[in-house]
């Protein structure tokens, strides 16, 4: 199962290199597309140079022209994952917050059955790490249970950013219809996938804090998501239609 690991970046030249050498390292031997948002930071270069040194197709780049957030950073991931043929794809956090080694209960999980596999923190075996500060895990917990109740939904990590695709589902998803710019668009393409059918399965993960740099999250993301899960609980994934009952 040929399986490419999605990580969108801006500002993470201090955790980038970590990350990469820990994936390609992975047992399930994944290779890795950088989604880089033309980083001040100069995260591109210190992923180019990387490049430079492994065999061709490990580490790819796909700069984009400036920060369009999360959601389009993914869209664009998306296309370049499906457009080279993989079977599987992984989205995952570039901070190094989700940890590598889910990777293979994930791809089991998937070669099992699955469609769609959620790195979870909130199945039993899952934990968020104690450096997490009080009022994120507040914020957390707080937004998944909105989101379930809203959209009626037995996952229990709504607002996780650690999935694996079946490459096949994803094709089927109206991408340029999910146009959540946050972190809403993991909202709403795990809803997408449910729409559709998608047999899903929960890998418990802990989640740790970053160790360098800041947080993406801002009271403007949250607040997008909430108005964005109240679109979705009346219209459905891409407005087009309600959600099952």
């Amino acid at each position: 199962m040929r399986t490419i690991v999605v990580l969108p970046t801006y500002q993470e030249a201090q955790n980038v290199a970590r990350i990469v050498a820990d994936v390609l390292a992975s047992p399930l031997a994944p290779d890795v597309l950088v989604v880089d948002d033309s980083s001040p930071d100069g995260t591109g270069d210190v992923v180019r140079a990387l490049a430079g040194e492994l065999p061709e197709g490990r580490l790819r780049l796909l700069t984009r022209a400036s920060k369009d957030g999360l959601g389009a950073a993914y869209r664009a991931g998306f296309a370049e994952a499906l457009s080279l043929g993989y079977d599987a794809v992984v989205q995952m956090d570039a901070d190094g917050s989700h940890p590598v080694a889910a990777l293979q209960p994930m791809a089991a999980e998937l070669q099992a059955g699955a469609d769609l596999v959620l790195g979870s923190r909130y199945v039993p075996g899952g934990a968020v790490d104690d450096a997490w500060p009080w009022y994120r895990r507040a914020l957390s917990r707080g937004g998944n249970v909105y989101a379930r109740l809203l959209l009626r939904s037995d996952l229990a990590d709504l607002t996780g950013g650690y999935k694996m695709w079946r490459a096949d589902l994803l094709r089927r998803l109206d991408l340029g219809a999910l146009t959540a710019a946050g972190y809403a668009f993991q909202i709403q393409t795990t809803l997408a996938a449910l729409e559709l059918g998608a047999r899903t399965a929960q890998v418990p993960i802990l989640f740790t804090e970053r160790t360098h740099g800041s947080s993406k999250m801002s009271r403007r993301i949250v607040a997008e998501a909430m108005v964005a899960v109240l679109r979705m609980r009346r219209h459905g994934a891409t407005g087009t239609r309600r959600p099952p009952a």
